[in-house]
This record gives structure tokens, C-alpha cells and sequence, in this order.
């Protein structure tokens, strides 16, 4: 076998050369395809719901939402021009309720509602959209209950009072071993006169997760998805946790048969609710209201969207 004898010199020339030809290949090489930068996805804030439509989004709705961001708190054009502090209609609440402006803030990017005893009522906050909204449509708001016997709620009415959607009414009073594990999810629908009242009944419109959740220990997301007359879907967190049926939209027929479709308001409100009374609780003395650091109520903002 015939032997091949390489010089040390030999081998570090052909070294050379490689490093070479490979260095000018990579730099000048016209077929080379050029490196590809890809965007991540964008995810949408309500990737969670039902799609929106062929071709369309779930938008965001300006004017019935608010992030609360307001360099002059209240006095910001931004919130005086699609809110008011007050209730729409100037009803002052139920029971022993007075929605007072003075009871409601807003600083540090969030509205801050607070309870005081004066006399013999309880005043507290409400504020309520200037401008209605109609299905399909979701609202979602981000909430730290106040630790109070007292209501936290969000809700959306209409102008003549005779259809509600309560995205969220709940009681974070903390040693109620109850309310304070449960978020009231419903509705109603009215005749005014002579005064008839529905909504539905049973432990399924109170929620509670499975995990001993008291709610008014964090801030937590509550929506509900309006998607016609018939459809009321609520999300906690962004999972769906109760869907009305059919059957318990209008079962009195109070609607004619049309269900939910009038326009409503959006509406973020505190309140000492009467049926509460039956339950042996009296609000003028009641801990919970006297120590005014336990009826505070934060929103972090509300949002509304619609198929677009």
C-alpha cells in the first residue's frame, strides 16, 4: 500500500484556504436566504369567547368603557364626557341607599368607592354610563369587592327600568362563610305597573369556584357575554362559569316574547340591599359598615366590546 505523506505546512495551508472560502461564501452568496423575523401572535385581551363573526373582532366600545387612568380623578373630561356619578335617572338606591357623588373617587388608575352612615341611610357610590349598549356585546370589569355586607355590583339596565343584566353582585363580608365564597350572576325583567318583578332562582345564579374563593380578598375579572335576546353567558377569569338557559330568560313572558333586547346603561354601584334585612342584618350598626376601611370597593376598569 502505497503510503501519502502530508507536511505540517500543507495542512495549515489547506485550513487557510477553507477558512477563507467559507468566510466570503457566507458574506456575498446573492442565493442565501435572508433571516426572517416573526412577530409573536397577538392575543386578544378576550381570546376566551365565542368568535366573533366571519371577518370581524371583539372591539372595544370607547365610550361605555373606562380604564379609569385620569390625571384629574373625576374632573377629566375624559370620564365627565361618557360618565356620570350619579344614577342615570337620579333614583338614589334601594332601601336606605343614597348614591352620593361625594362617596365615589377616582386615583391611582382605579374608581374607589366608600360607604358612610349619615342619619339613618347609608351613603354610597354609583356611577353609570352616559351612553347604552346592545347585544352582541360583552362587558367585562375588574373588581376588588369591598370585605362589607354591603353590595358590590355591576350591572347594566335599561331606560325604562323593565330589563337588567347583573354581571356581578356579590357580598364580601368575609365571616359570612356563604356570600363570601359566591358572586350572584343573573337577571331581571319588570312590569312597572302594577309592579312585577322576575329573575332566576336557585343555587345555580350563585357561583362559587370549588376552591373556597372568598372573593373580596383580590381582584378578580367578571364579564358577561349578551349574544342575542335568549343568551346571557358569564366568565369569571376569564372561563365560563354559568350559562342561563333558554327557559329562564322570560319564562313569565314579562317581554312580550321578544327577551332581552332593549339598549342599556352600564352601571357600577355599592348598596345596602333591603332583602338583606330578612337575613338579621342591620346596616346602621353593622361592623362591617361602621368601620369605613372594610366599604371600600376598587374598579380597575370596565370594558366593553362588540362584534366588529
Amino acid at each position: 500500500m502505497r503510503k501519502i505523506s502530508i507536511t505540517f505546512s500543507k495542512i495549515l495551508l489547506i485550513l487557510i484556504i477553507a477558512i477563507v472560502y467559507l468566510g466570503c461564501s457566507g458574506q456575498d452568496d446573492p442565493n442565501k436566504d435572508e433571516e426572517v423575523i416573526i412577530d409573536p401572535p397577538v392575543v386578544s385581551e378576550v381570546a376566551f369567547l365565542p368568535s366573533a363573526g366571519t371577518g370581524k373582532i371583539w372591539t372595544l366600545q370607547p365610550k361605555v368603557s373606562s380604564e379609569f387612568n385620569y390625571t384629574d380623578g373625576k374632573a377629566s373630561t375624559e370620564f365627565t364626557n361618557n360618565w356620570q356619578d350619579t344614577f342615570f335617572n337620579g333614583w338614589t338606591g334601594p332601601g336606605i341607599t343614597r348614591y352620593t357623588p361625594g362617596q365615589s373617587s377616582i386615583a391611582n388608575g382605579e374608581l374607589i368607592f366608600k360607604a358612610n352612615i349619615v342619619g339613618n341611610t347609608i351613603q354610597t357610590g354609583c356611577v353609570t354610563s352616559k351612553t347604552k349598549a346592545v347585544y352582541p356585546m360583552y362587558m367585562e370589569v375588574r373588581v376588588k369587592l369591598s370585605e362589607s355586607v354591603l353590595s358590590s355590583a355591576v350591572w347594566m339596565l335599561s331606560e325604562d327600568s323593565t330589563e337588567e343584566i347583573d354581571n356581578l353582585e356579590a357580598f364580601g363580608e368575609k365571616t359570612n362563610t356563604y356570600f363570601s365564597k359566591r358572586l350572584h350572576l343573573s337577571h331581571h325583567v319588570f312590569i312597572r305597573s302594577p309592579f312585577q318583578d322576575y329573575q332566576p332562582t336557585g343555587e345555580a345564579t350563585w357561583y362559587a369556584d370549588g376552591k373556597n374563593t372568598i372573593w373580596s380578598d383580590d381582584f378578580h375579572n367578571y364579564g358577561v357575554l349578551w349574544e342575542d335576546p335568549w343568551s346571557l353567558s358569564y366568565y369569571v377569569d376569564g372561563k365560563l362559569v354559568r350559562k342561563t338557559p333558554t327557559s329562564e330568560i322570560d319564562p313569565k313572558n314579562y317581554t312580550n316574547g321578544a327577551g332581552l333586547t332593549k339598549p342599556m346603561y352600564m352601571i357600577i354601584s355599592a348598596a345596602a340591599q333591603s332583602w338583606r334585612e330578612t337575613q338579621g342584618i342591620t346596616f346602621l350598626t353593622d361592623p362591617s359598615v361602621t368601620n369605613e376601611a372594610k366599604t371600600v370597593m376598587r374598579v380597575d376598569w370596565i370594558r366593553v366590546y362588540k362584534p366588529e
